[in-house]
């Protein structure tokens, strides 16, 4: 969870330094689309904490402490 969180971060941090680094240098189409990239990229920080919700919201498989009567004998 933590390496997808830091990857999400880390993108959206990088795109955020480039449209802001583009934009000072003076190009504005360049610095737009970089502007677009890291709004399509902000969804990747909420990756991990989704997955590490949906793994611990279904209840964990619980195992028989004795085999039950009918299983084959091997």
């Amino acid at each position: 969870m933590l390496g997808w969180v830091a990857l999400g971060a880390g993108t959206t941090g990088a795109l955020a330094g480039l449209t802001v680094l583009t934009f000072a240098l003076g190009a504005r189409v360049v610095s737009a689309g970089f502007a677009l990239a890291t709004l399509a990229a902000t969804p990747l920080v909420g990756v991990g904490p989704a997955l590490d919700w949906w793994r611990h919201r279904r209840p964990h498989r619980q195992r028989h402490t004795t085999r039950p009567e009918d299983f084959p004998s091997g």
